[in-house]
């Protein structure tokens, strides 16, 4: 039995801010704010749990008091961008319906996992996560990969990792974890039948 492990953002849950931002603010405020807000060592803390949005609102505000309404906004707001891949979701609840194991690994903030968790039933379907957020560390760190199979009693080789990020695959695979690496347009179901699982 193979244990289909997920990560979340561009796998299960939409992420794309510049198209979010798009919605909002010209071309030049929507770049400076990719820079201030995604692009910044702020974005990773986050990821880390190592701040809340309020203080990093509170930090990029001082640092472009210019850009402050627009910072709180988008800091405020920006899990509205996160909505599922249906298609995605949709393999989710078949892959559970086979009676495959199902679990999370990935980089997330604190208080907008909660909040995705609490919002999307499908995500009850999974069997245990390990979110960066609540471990202090992020992928590809070699370290968060072994708190999941040490956590949940997993071995590496009954494994299926999908993520879309080529170095996060290439971590999973050191330690013998099959990976599925879902770049833009890939199809998932597609992939998940190439190798037997539906």
């Amino acid at each position: 039995m193979k244990n289909i492990i997920f990560d979340i953002g561009n796998v299960l849950l939409l992420f794309r801010p510049d198209e979010y931002l798009d919605q909002y603010y010209d071309e030049k405020t929507k770049g400076d704010l990719m820079t201030i807000i995604f692009s910044s060592d702020e974005w990773i803390e986050l990821d880390l749990g190592n701040l809340t949005i309020n203080e990093v609102i509170d930090i990029f505000s001082k640092r472009n008091p210019h850009y402050k309404e627009e910072i709180h906004f988008v800091l405020k707001h920006w899990t509205h961008m996160m909505t599922p891949i249906e298609d995605n979701v949709q393999v989710v609840y078949e892959l559970k319906e086979k009676g495959y194991p199902l679990y999370l690994l990935s980089n997330f903030h604190d208080e907008a996992i909660n909040e995705m968790l609490n919002k999307y039933e499908f995500f009850r379907l999974f069997d245990g996560a390990t979110i960066s957020s609540h471990e202090h560390m992020i992928k590809p760190d070699p370290r968060f990969y072994e708190i999941l199979l040490k956590r949940y009693k997993l071995k590496g080789e009954d494994c299926i990792f999908i993520d879309d990020m080529c170095a996060n695959i290439k971590a999973a695979e050191d330690f013998g974890i099959q990976g599925i690496h879902l770049g833009y347009k890939v199809n998932l179901k597609e992939e998940l039948k190439k190798i037997g699982i539906l």
